[in-house]
Order: C-alpha cells, then sequence, then structure tokens
C-alpha cells in the first residue's frame, strides 16, 4: 500500500522540486494536463460559465452572436487558444501568440458590435476578473473535490502563469499575490453578479460544456444515461451566484449530498489509480476543424478576426 502511494505521489514530488519562480507555467501544466485533467475539464467550462455571467459581459457576448450563433467553432477555438498558453507557457513563442491572437479576437469584437449608437468595451476590471476566474474555479474545485488538494506551491504558479498572461495582455492593477486575486475575485462577483436575460441565454448554449467532460469518460453505449445525470447534477454544481445570473433554481439538499457523494467516490477512486503517464490532451491536438490538429495561431477566432473560415 505505502509503494502504491508513493507512485500515486511520484508527480507531486517531481512539482514539489521545481523553481516556482521559473516553472510556473510548467507546474500549472502538469496539474492541468496530467494530476487533474477531468477535474480541469468539468472546472473549466465551469469557469468559462462563470466569466460571461455578469450582466454587461452577457450582453457583449449575445450581441456579438459568436456563442450563440457560433457556438461550436467559438468554444473550440478559444480551448485551442487557452491550450496553446498553458502547455507552452510564455517563454514560448507559441504561447505568446496565442495571447496576441486573444487580444486581437477581444478588440475586434467590441469594434464589430459598436455603432453610432453604442460604444463597446470590456474594461480592465473585466478583463482582471475573467483571468480570476480562469484560475479560481479550477483551484476551489479540486480543493473540494480531486483526489488531492492543490499545494501552496501550485497555487502560486497558478498565480504566476495567470498573472505573466496578464501582463502580455497589457492590464494594470493585476494583483499582487493569488489571495489579492482571490479577493478581487470575490468582490467583483458579490458586486457585479446579477439576472440577465442575456445571461440565461448563454446558460442554455454552454451548459453542454458542462455535461459533456462530465459523461465523456464514460464507455459509449452508458454516455446517453450519464448525460442525464449530469445534466440534473448542475444545479449543485453552480455557485449561488452563478444560479442567480443564470436563473436557475436551488438545489434540493437530497441532490447536493447525492452529488458531493458521487464526486467524493470519483475522487477515492482516482487516488488509487497509478498516475497518468501521457498528457490528456495530445500534441498536436484534434478538433473537428483541425482533425490533424494542424493549425496556424492567426487562424484561430471569430470570422471577424480571421478573415474567412477555418478549413479542416
Amino acid at each position: 500500500m505505502a509503494r502504491d502511494r508513493q507512485k500515486r505521489d511520484a508527480r507531486l514530488r517531481e512539482i514539489q522540486g521545481m523553481d516556482v519562480k521559473e516553472e510556473y507555467s510548467r507546474i500549472w501544466w502538469l496539474d492541468m494536463g496530467y494530476e487533474f485533467p477531468w477535474d480541469f475539464s468539468v472546472a473549466g467550462a465551469l469557469a468559462f460559465c462563470n466569466s460571461v455571467a455578469p450582466p454587461h459581459m452577457a450582453q457583449l457576448l449575445v450581441r456579438t452572436g459568436e456563442l450563440t450563433e457560433n457556438t461550436q467553432r467559438r468554444l473550440e477555438h478559444f480551448a485551442l487558444i487557452s491550450l496553446e498558453m498553458v502547455r507552452r507557457g510564455f517563454k514560448d513563442e507559441r504561447g505568446r501568440a496565442a495571447v496576441r491572437q486573444m487580444n486581437r479576437i477581444h478588440k475586434n469584437a467590441v469594434r464589430h458590435i459598436s455603432d453610432d449608437k453604442q460604444r463597446w468595451s470590456i474594461s480592465n476590471d473585466e478583463y482582471l476578473f475573467v483571468l480570476a476566474t480562469s484560475m479560481l474555479v479550477q483551484i476551489r474545485w479540486v480543493d473540494r473535490w480531486g483526489w488531492r488538494p492543490l499545494t501552496d506551491q501550485e497555487r502560486t504558479a497558478a498565480y504566476l502563469h495567470m498573472r505573466e498572461q496578464g501582463e502580455f495582455m497589457g492590464l494594470k492593477d493585476i494583483p499582487g499575490s493569488y489571495e489579492e486575486f482571490a479577493r478581487f475575485h470575490d468582490a467583483y462577483v458579490e458586486e457585479h453578479f446579477a439576472y440577465s436575460p442575456e445571461a440565461v441565454t448563454l446558460w442554455q448554449v454552454l451548459r453542454n460544456t458542462v455535461i459533456e467532460p462530465m459523461a465523456g469518460w464514460l464507455p459509449e453505449r452508458l454516455r446517453p444515461l450519464g448525460r442525464k445525470v449530469a445534466a440534473a447534477a448542475l444545479p449543485a454544481l453552480l455557485t449561488p451566484h452563478m444560479r442567480k445570473a443564470f436563473g436557475v433554481s436551488e438545489p434540493s439538499r437530497l441532490l447536493e449530498f447525492t452529488v458531493g457523494v458521487a464526486l467524493r467516490a470519483r475522487a477515492a477512486y482516482v487516488r488509487r489509480q497509478p498516475p497518468r503517464e501521457e498528457a490528456a490532451y495530445p500534441d498536436p491536438l484534434p478538433t473537428p476543424s483541425f482533425p490533424r490538429g494542424e493549425y496556424k495561431i492567426e487562424e484561430l477566432g471569430p470570422e471577424h478576426t480571421v478573415g474567412a473560415p477555418s478549413a479542416g
């Protein structure tokens, strides 16, 4: 038993032996790609939903039509850009190119929907909120439902990675630590989250992005049932602020208890499995638009940014 446990903790020991000030992106990638891929996939989908919940952001995104009308392309390309940043880090040119492309997408989006009647923009605080969400939702999920909690070193690595991303995005007043980022995020949520019809529209589009990774690990024949179970569990996975924004009813105590038991049982099972030998996401990553994983970063994003549909 002790030998099995030692083997299971091998990557944690590897992470603990790394210099967090230099290898923060690598540590964040090891957590995402090796230690907690299912957790990061589900929590990452929840993080994306969280990022679109504030009324102004929801209104902007519904107006662009990218999430509501070009859903698969928008989510697929967003995932590829995000994966480039995490897998490569920002010392790598592809990681930096991914940030530049993301900035282009944002700038072109607000320009695309602005007219003489209204000029749209994304504030510095909105960018900081989304950046914080991209880190905090995953970390809090793993701490609660993962097969082991994250260490302070892993939290520091996540913060340093996100801080560098924010610097390359040109953001100002980036919080000075993981704890400050968490306080900023929570204060923003408290102040800005409210119900809006646009957020409800986005939730109806995005809820499947949470359901699919929850059921995706099941054998093919069990996935339809898994999707139904995951859909029923969704209210228990959302924070109270997200339920308010999306107009989702409060879960019953029985549902919360059942979901908690299921997630803890899964964590106990994973804890007894050997560590992953290969990353959960192959490099290059095949997608519907790019079945061979062959794409240029400049091809990723809405048509108003790249100029034409991406070729498969």
